[in-house]
């Protein structure tokens, strides 16, 4: 298929790097894109060519081989064709995907020479093929992306039962991607934890924090919000510290604060944090729903600040993925993160935000007042500058691609 032989990515030999990536959630459509179509485009921005296996619960499509609309991408589909409705099928469907990953997606991928595969936590979603090809010889170089300490989060946040059977999917995670070459981890904290958990594991890791899609800064054609605004974006399910949130807004209230407070995401908790936001009477705050990305991006750019907040109580060091879009759009990040994380660090480093104690309200609605003033003063803008370029530095879509492809050069 046709390539863009520009910023090309090649071999020891003077050939284009071929790339394999392993997608359980994977859209191609600009209005609903993952980290995994950034990366993509990723990829082909440094002239790699890319194959993408996809195994997509969410997003049917059809099965069998395909280019994507731009004729630089191939996606191998192993399904569904029709969204599966209720826990049953959705099981089903998993493994009926598994298997044709295993046979007719395994045999058109071994055929191939890759330089290097990408695959995604959880790890056991990949049903064990990019193991296999690895052993196989038709991948030179193994790379497991973790963002998701599986399943120790799940359960230290209460999203999973504390049982011996829950705690023994770690070694099922473990066996999936212990043929991996790499594993990029998002933060030095992450790798300590990391080494600790997975004892056994003897490749080699690499610091890789989450990405966004590369753009162009800012555009000035958005105007920020007439009153000073913060910014939540993101699921409404356990472990993301949205009742600190809320508590900080009444606080900021009870003060005669002038700001508002949005609320952008959908999740299981929903319904009960507009309850806690009623009970409390909130006039500043505002639930949006989930919303389509391009919305959001645009949302985020009419806001002066993001914030990020993680609970108490966790071993695993968090890095809330949502600071990347908040840098993204050149807007400071407040930062509220368990004492495991060293998100901030760099945060800090670069001048991007603030960063306080997860779970602590009056903290955070300190935090909050003190940006209004900054605002009010014109202080603001050095640090959003400083949160775009700490973006362009560490977490666009193309350094996440370049750092991939450079653990090549060893092969």
């Amino acid at each position: 298929m046709p390539r863009d032989d520009s910023q090309q990515q090649t071999t020891g030999n003077g050939q284009q790097k071929r790339v394999l990536v392993f997608a359980s959630d994977f859209s191609t459509s600009e209005g609903d894109r993952w980290l995994l179509d950034d990366i993509v485009d990723g990829f082909v921005s440094q002239g790699a060519q890319v194959d993408v296996l996809a195994f997509d619960n969410k997003r049917p499509r059809p099965r069998g081989v395909s280019e994507r609309s731009d004729g630089r991408v191939r996606v191998i589909s192993v399904g569904p064709e029709k969204t599966p409705k209720g826990s049953f099928a959705k099981i089903l469907s998993r493994l009926k995907s598994a298997v044709l990953m295993h046979t007719s997606a395994y045999g058109v991928l071994r055929r191939e020479e890759y330089d290097v595969a990408v695959f995604t936590s959880i790890a056991a979603m990949a049903a064990g093929v990019p193991g296999r090809l690895r052993l196989s010889g038709a991948v030179k170089n193994l790379v497991f992306v973790l963002w998701d300490f599986f399943p120790v989060h799940q359960v230290e946040i209460a999203r999973l039962p504390s049982n011996p059977l829950v705690k023994s999917l770690r070694w099922l995670e473990y066996l999936s991607f212990a043929k991996a070459d790499n594993v990029a981890v998002m933060s030095p904290a992450n790798e300590r934890f990391f080494r600790a958990y997975f004892r056994s594991y003897r490749g080699k890791t690499l610091i890789l924090p989450p990405w966004a899609q590369t753009d162009e800064p800012s555009a000035a054609d958005v105007s920020k919000a007439p009153v000073f605004t913060a910014i939540f974006g993101g699921q409404l399910v356990k472990g993301r510290g949205v009742e600190t949130i809320l508590q900080a807004a009444e606080i900021l209230e009870s003060r005669g604060a002038e700001l508002k407070i949005v609320i952008a995401g959908d999740g299981a908790l929903r319904e009960t944090l507009e309850g806690m936001a009623a009970s409390l009477k909130l006039r500043s705050v505002k639930f949006l729903g989930s919303i389509p990305q391009p919305e959001y991006r645009r949302l985020l750019k009419t806001a002066h600040v993001g914030i990020a907040a993680t609970v108490t109580g966790v071993s695993v060091p968090a890095f809330p993925s949502k600071i990347v879009e908040y840098c993204r759009a050149s807007i400071p990040v407040v930062a509220c993160l368990d004492p495991a994380s060293d998100a901030g660090d760099e945060l800090l480093e670069y001048g991007a935000g603030v960063v306080l104690p997860a779970g602590d309200a009056d903290m955070l609605a300190d935090a909050l007042e003190g940006l209004s003033s900054d605002l009010a003063v014109g202080r603001l803008t050095d640090l959003s500058q400083a949160a775009r370029r700490f973006f362009d530095d560490k977490l666009s879509s193309t350094h996440a691609a370049t750092t991939i492809l450079g653990t090549t050069a060893t092969f």
